[in-house]
């Protein structure tokens, strides 16, 4: 068997390849695709909104996070069919994922589709830089039912750094966003405006401030996709 390939997470951003400059020109859609046991099924949409013709490949990673980093990992039991297609000025494409698996799901597994605009065979040979796009698409497949999240916050240090880790034992992942710590020594910490990130299905995650660790304890606010979040997060012990 082929060994799957690893993806650190910087895989995620937009790929800058030697080329000549031409404008980004993929959209992919929609932003998040969940499927189940009776719908095995999903789709893609695919459009070159540009004025050339392109070339896209689209390929399943398995999504997994362990000590508070994120890998990707080729799937081998979801695929993108077809991986590959041309599309040309103001097409429109649908790239079908399918869970080749039959098997019952025992709860939530978790995938990005990444799509890429690939740059011309031309442009390779040259000299000058281009922006490709990337997309990255969550993917979660689970059955009807599955429990819902269940948090466990911790305070810790990474490199004396404080460090913010999450544990979700539950069968469902939750994404965060505008996560913000109020500590019992007064500071106020914030992890940006937007998205944080997602804490998976029986996984855990971390994200470091740039602010000295210490022993204090805190409340931790957030909005997640099931509303707003309010909990009590302790320092590590």
């Amino acid at each position: 068997m082929t060994p799957r390939r690893r993806m650190p997470t910087h895989a995620l951003l937009p790929l800058l390849l030697a080329a000549p400059a031409h404008a980004a020109s993929l959209q992919a859609f929609p932003v998040l695709i969940e499927m189940n046991d009776k719908a095995p099924t999903a789709v893609v949409s695919l459009r070159n909104t540009g004025d050339r013709p392109i070339e896209v490949q689209t390929r399943v990673m398995r999504w997994s996070q362990s000590d508070g980093r994120e890998t990707l990992v080729e799937a081998e039991d979801v695929i993108a069919s077809p991986p590959m297609t041309s599309l040309v000025p103001g097409a429109n494409y649908a790239v079908r994922l399918v869970r080749l698996a039959r098997t019952p799901l025992a709860g939530e597994t978790s995938y990005r589709v990444l799509v890429d605009q690939l740059p011309e065979a031309a442009a390779r040979r040259g000299s000058a830089v281009a922006l490709v796009t990337r997309h990255s698409i969550p993917v979660f497949i689970g059955r009807g039912g599955q429990a819902m999240p269940r948090l466990t916050w911790r305070l810790g240090q990474r490199n004396g750094k404080l460090a913010l880790r999450v544990s979700n034992s539950g069968g469902r992942r939750l994404r965060l966003s505008n996560v913000a710590l109020h500590l019992s020594d007064g500071r106020k910490v914030g992890f940006g405006n937007g998205l944080l990130g997602y804490v998976l299905a029986g996984s855990t995650m971390e994200w470091v401030a740039n602010v000295p660790a210490n022993r204090a304890d805190g409340i931790v606010h957030a909005v997640t996709d099931l509303g707003p979040l309010s909990a009590r997060v302790h320092a590590g012990r």
